[in-house]
This record gives structure tokens, sequence and C-alpha cells, in this order.
């Protein structure tokens, strides 16, 4: 017998030429760990809460509109369903806003330093529907100062108001982000609620 390098299954021996090497295992490119898993499933939770959070908004900015009485928001096929609601409310009272809202609890609730805050806000949003994942809230005013002025800390009167409110009406958030912006959309301040 002669001394012949051992052949591999599949590859032809040739003689007088070296034995071809063995390719390495396939091994699958796509690979999820553990950390890769719930990390997708936390991306597309906090996706879906903040998705359904836009249409919550749009459909209570319908019934407040339809509330007011606005004739184009009567013939909208959203506002149906709240048109019995409407003729109804001659007995009811008329849903507040949240901005009017907060200035009658800050005008009944904070220090005088506080109301006179509070008169600056111009606009409340994302405060009406929680879903302790995500929750933000921003409130907009007409200070013109920033993160530094004394402006910076009205505003942290108001975040802190903002907390005390959402807990007074039981909105409270496990995880709830309050935002103060000034007249341009600068951040002035923000806090926890």
């Amino acid at each position: 017998m002669t001394n012949q390098p051992p052949q591999h299954p599949g590859f032809p021996q040739h003689p007088g030429y070296p034995q071809p090497p063995v390719p390495p295992k396939k091994r699958s490119k796509v690979k999820l760990g553990c950390l890769g898993v719930l990390a997708v499933i936390v991306i597309g939770g906090i996706a879906s809460a903040v998705g359904s959070g836009s249409d919550d908004s749009s459909s209570s900015a319908a019934s407040s509109a339809a509330s007011a009485g606005s004739p184009k928001a009567a013939g909208s096929p959203k506002t149906t369903g709240s048109s019995k609601t409407a003729g109804s409310s001659k007995t009811a009272a008329p849903q507040q806003s949240t901005l009017d809202a907060f200035k009658s609890y800050v005008k009944k609730h904070e220090s005088a330093k506080t109301r006179d805050a509070a008169t600056h806000v111009t606009k409340i949003q994302g405060a009406d529907k929680n879903n302790d994942i995500l929750d933000t809230a921003d409130i907009y005013t007409d200070y013109t100062g920033d993160m530094v002025s004394t402006d910076a800390g009205n505003a942290k009167l108001l975040a802190s108001a903002f907390t005390d409110f959402q807990a007074g009406r039981g909105k409270a958030s496990k995880n709830g982000l309050v935002t103060v912006y000034n007249a341009d959309g600068d951040i002035l301040s923000n806090g926890n609620y």
C-alpha cells in the first residue's frame, strides 16, 4: 500500500495535487440573543402605545369640538355618537378642557407664586390619557426666558403643580414626564408626574 492522504467525501482525489481544505460549517447569519428579543418587544410596546395615544387625542379633540357646538363637527361621522350626549348636556355641565381644569386647580390649591405662573400657560397636551409605559405631557407658556432664567423657576413650579393636579384627578402615572416649554418651544423645565 502506498502512503495516500485520506480522501474527503464529496471531493475528488487528483494524483499529485494536495487535498483541498475542508470548508467551514455554515452558520445561521441571523441570531438574536435574549436581550435582542427583549429590546424588540419593548420597542414594539412603546411604538404601539405612542400610536394608540395619538388616536385618543384626535378623538378627544373631535369630541371637545362637538361639545363646543361647532357646525363642522356636528356633521362629521366621528361625532354622531356624541351628538346624543350633546343633547343631554342641558342637565350636565359641559366638560372642562385640561387647560381650564389645571388653571382652576392651581387657583384653588397652589401658592400665589404658582397661581401667577399659571397665568402664563397657553396650552396643555397629552395629559388626558395614560398607559403607564411612557406618559408625556407638555405645558406651553408665553415665557421668553431659557433654562437659566427666572422663567425656569416658574416653569418648575408649573411642573410641580401639574404633578399635584394629575394626582388630584386620579391620573398620576408610574412613568409620567411633564415638560414645560417657553414661547419659542424651548424646554424650560420638566418633572415626573
